[in-house]
């Protein structure tokens, strides 16, 4: 059901320098919640071994290291201060119930091309030739530049096949993750019951926060490209410090769709949060990590949202996505 090379895990400094790279990262490792055990190199994965849920895990051909998240609890959100906005502050204990997998890197230009050949998918700026709105800074902020799309980002000469996709809106990662999930079910790589998905925004602050119970990092320079250090544009992804739990880039380079709606936190405790389609008035999807044009500490904070602001449409050359694995109902 899922043949996968296995090996023992790689060390972060190791899976960061293959990125890098272009290499191929391979044989990693897939370490069962009941205690299974990766076999040899060279060996494939008996059919049980998602059922058995991999630690992590390759995805094949697209050489995404895929890293396991157990249920737990955790507090979303921050406390006031240290620039931290209103809409970040009602903090709530989450509780995640089920185990689910997320990309230790933001999706790369390469990994995006791959789905564009395959399917022929187009992004609307590829489109329309209007290109995307690129990080200009001062007051504009944003600037709409013909041409560019995630083909062509702007501001590098030639685009990095490691660097982040940028210039995709919410409705493009759906189509990304969609063809990823019947690619791996065709190819016999994926159980039923599993889908490819954006996190949740709950899921994706699980990951961000990694276990650490704090809100913001001791050292944003070490793990972020943010607008103190990035030049300002987006960099190959896993080249600064990951967190925690492996996970790189979670706080600058890019801003990261999330699958579920914008809203208040609700407080107290709650189990499995998804934020849902309001009512009336705005309704947008999550955005969460900021991104290398982001500044202060609040913009390198673990819990720094978009907002309600505009500048969402997506053909943005700071905003990609992060590709999680989850149990098919959560793939909403």
């Amino acid at each position: 059901m899922f043949p996968v090379q296995l090996r023992f895990a790689a060390p972060p400094s190791f899976i960061a320098a293959t990125l890098r790279a272009g290499l191929v990262v391979v044989a990693l490792a897939l370490v069962g919640l009941g205690g299974g055990c990766a076999s040899s190199a060279g060996n494939t994965a008996r059919p049980s071994a998602m059922e058995n849920n991999a630690k992590q895990f390759s995805i094949s051909g697209l050489n995404l290291t895929m890293i396991k998240l157990a249920p737990g609890t955790f507090t979303m959100g921050h406390p006031p201060g240290n620039g931290a906005e209103s809409d970040e502050t009602t903090l709530t204990q989450v509780t995640l119930t089920k185990a689910f997998w997320l990309g230790a890197t933001e999706l790369t230009i390469g990994q995006w091309r791959q789905f564009a050949e395959a399917t022929g998918y187009r992004t609307q700026p590829e489109k329309t030739g209007e290109g995307m709105w690129a990080w200009v800074g001062g007051t504009a902020s944003y600037e709409k530049q013909p041409g560019t799309s995630w083909r062509n980002p702007g501001r590098v000469d030639k685009p990095d096949e490691n660097l982040p996709v940028s210039g995709v809106n919410w409705d493009d990662a759906q189509a990304f993750c969609a063809w990823l999930t019947q690619r791996e079910r065709t190819a016999g790589r994926l159980p039923a019951g599993y889908a490819y998905a954006l996190p949740t925004e709950a899921q994706w602050e699980y990951a961000c926060k990694a276990g650490t119970g704090e809100f913001d990092p001791a050292n944003a320079d070490e793990i972020a490209w943010h607008g103190g250090n990035s030049g300002p544009e987006a960099h190959p992804v896993a080249q600064k410090r990951p967190n925690a739990w492996g996970f790189y880039d979670m706080v600058g380079n890019l801003w990261e769709w999330c699958q579920d709606w914008y809203g208040p936190f609700p407080g107290g405790s709650v189990t499995d949060f998804v934020g849902v389609e309001p009512a009336s008035g705005t309704k947008i999807r999550n955005i969460r990590g900021n991104s290398f044009s982001g500044t202060g500490a609040h913009n390198t904070g673990y819990t720094n949202r978009w907002g309600t602001t505009n500048n969402r449409d997506g053909y943005r050359a700071t905003l990609g996505l992060r590709v999680a694995l989850v149990t098919a109902p959560d793939a909403r």
